[in-house]
């Protein structure tokens, strides 16, 4: 197969998470693409604002969530229908997409079920419901720590050499004098601000660039 066009070309980051309603389960997928041939400035936005990225789309997804789950709306408490008969094609998938969002293999997924007393083969319906509860419980709380270490990680690196170019370009395209607007903003010069700081400056940079531009060409 020939290699796609350089302007074809991209890279895609993707948040998934699944949900359940009843005993209906649902897959959710927020994704951002970058082209491949995108500028200096729009790889450092995506480079250096990768946890962000990650935190928007997950509160993307959880917004959806939360409109799913007003327009299910179930006006008795949720109960699992014949929850002696075999375990769902559904929840069997469901199961296997929280695996997947777990990063667990097919013997970590064995080991916790035996833990907690299911049997995967044999699972019925009512089992299947209270088994998919605790992963569900272990996967938000595996986000929330992945989000945590994600942010914490990336809050407390030093300004990076692209970062500091991308603000020196911007500053001259806009007019201003770096140094001041980052004392102004975080208290300290650019060669003190944290990778995060940076990364926020250059989005605001960027944004007020696009409304200048937006403004002439109307």
């Amino acid at each position: 197969m020939p290699a796609k066009p350089q302007s074809e070309r991209s890279v895609t980051r993707t948040y998934r998470t699944a949900i359940k309603l009843g005993d209906d389960f649902i897959t959710i997928e927020e994704t951002i693409t970058l082209p491949i041939d995108a500028d200096d400035q729009m790889v450092q936005q995506a480079v250096d604002l990768g946890w962000r990225i990650f935190r928007s789309q997950r509160e993307a997804v959880e917004q959806q969530i939360a409109h799913i789950r007003e327009q299910y709306a179930p006006a008795t408490a949720i109960t699992v229908r014949d929850p002696d008969a075999p375990a769902s094609e559904r929840q069997r998938n469901f199961i296997a997409a929280l695996q997947q969002a777990l990063g667990w293999s097919g013997e970590q997924l064995a080991s916790f079920a035996q833990q907690h007393g299911y049997d995967l083969v044999s699972l019925n319906k009512g089992q299947a419901s209270a088994f998919i509860d605790e992963l569900k419980r272990l996967s938000d709380e595996h986000q929330r720590v992945v989000i945590a270490e994600e942010r914490a990680r990336y809050a407390n690196q030093p300004i990076t050499d692209k970062q500091r170019n991308a603000i020196a370009s911007l500053a001259r395209d806009l007019a201003l004098d770096p140094d001041a607007e980052a004392q102004r903003r975080f208290q300290a010069p650019v060669a003190q601000l944290t990778n995060e700081q940076a990364a926020t400056l250059i989005s605001e940079w960027q944004m007020a660039q696009r409304t200048r531009d937006s403004r002439r060409s109307g």
